[in-house]
């Protein structure tokens, strides 16, 4: 039985809608990652009020790391129609392009992998408790709530298994739920922000998102926001930042850039910004230019919006709905 679809408003259908929303929410990443990537580290007072598309260090429109591991993720997801570590692991070592700006601390857990640490095992021993809080694990995360959009609670279980494959802290944990959380509210159209704090596991992501809803009580600069948030690679920091973007801003236009000028971590902040934005307005929301300048080599912008398609696909054939 094929799921049941009905016309929207515009003419488009419910299954449209879906599609345009997952495409929308990976596209997102890819494009708040490659409008953030050259202002990486930049404080947000040398940051132009007006983002675009600049030359960076592989070129104008191409993406990092958060893209090559949402790449991969994604195709995992598509393979096994779940989280599976040991097939995550290797679809991590088989994209990974030591030019796209890995981080020290990932580079060291593919490298036990490949010296053949199992992966349960490899993250644990790169970080110890107080390590990896960073948001390694919440920019890649879109996939997850394409895939488990239609079921929050397997949403946050397989979220936090794609996260542990990485990383062990309990916040850089809680970071890629808390995100997936949000796209996955996005998708359904419901409350960003109160779903993310639902969802949240730890006393400082709960914390951070109490602060975001504070600050929406009125208009505020990035420097406001980016003094009272942070947005370091640090998750907590990080994954506040974007939703704030995402919340405060109305359109993908507006909520990227915003993400971009708060400085700090500007590619990630911005990639999970756009994931969230991506996903609550769809693909045809954001900018063609920016679309269109996106690198679209092997594993570029055209297999990204293939991804978000066979998700939904997967989705659909497997739980005989797609709401």
């Amino acid at each position: 039985m094929l799921p049941r679809m009905h016309q929207n408003l515009d003419g488009s259908t419910a299954l449209e809608s879906v599609a345009d929303r997952a495409s929308g929410a990976l596209l997102g990443t890819f494009v708040g990652d490659a409008l953030g990537m050259p202002f990486e580290g930049v404080l947000h007072t040398l940051i132009p009020e007006h983002v675009e598309m600049v030359e960076a260090r592989r070129g104008r429109g191409t993406y990092t790391d958060d893209t090559q591991m949402m790449i991969a993720l994604a195709e995992s997801l598509i393979s096994q129609g779940r989280v599976d570590a040991e097939h995550l692991a290797q679809a991590f070592l088989d994209a990974f392009d030591a030019d796209r700006g890995y981080g020290s601390g990932t580079r060291r857990v593919f490298g036990l992998w490949r010296s053949g640490v199992p992966v349960a095992d490899a993250a644990g021993r790169v970080f110890d408790s107080r390590g990896s809080r960073g948001n390694g694990a919440a920019m890649r995360i879109a996939p997850i709530a394409v895939r488990f959009r239609d079921d929050p609670e397997r949403l946050v279980v397989e979220a936090a298994a794609s996260a542990r494959v990485t990383h062990r802290h309990a916040v850089g944990v809680d970071g890629a739920v808390v995100q997936a959380a949000a796209i996955g509210a996005a998708l359904r159209g419901e409350d960003i922000l109160e779903t993310a704090r639902s969802a949240a596991g730890t006393a400082e992501l709960a914390c951070a998102l109490d602060a975001v809803g504070r600050l929406l009580n009125r208009e505020r600069t990035p420097a406001e926001v980016s003094a009272r948030l942070g947005s370091s690679a640090d998750a907590c920091e990080s994954v506040a930042a974007a939703l704030y973007s995402a919340v405060a801003n109305d359109c993908f236009e507006a909520a990227v850039p915003f993400a971009v000028r708060l400085g700090g971590d500007t590619d990630t902040v911005a990639a999970m910004a756009g994931a969230v934005t991506g996903a609550r307005e769809g693909r045809r929301a954001i900018p063609a230019r920016w679309l269109e300048a996106l690198e679209d080599s092997h594993r570029g912008r055209t297999h990204v919006h293939s991804l978000a398609a066979r998700l939904c696909d997967v989705g659909t054939s497997r739980n005989n709905t797609c709401r």
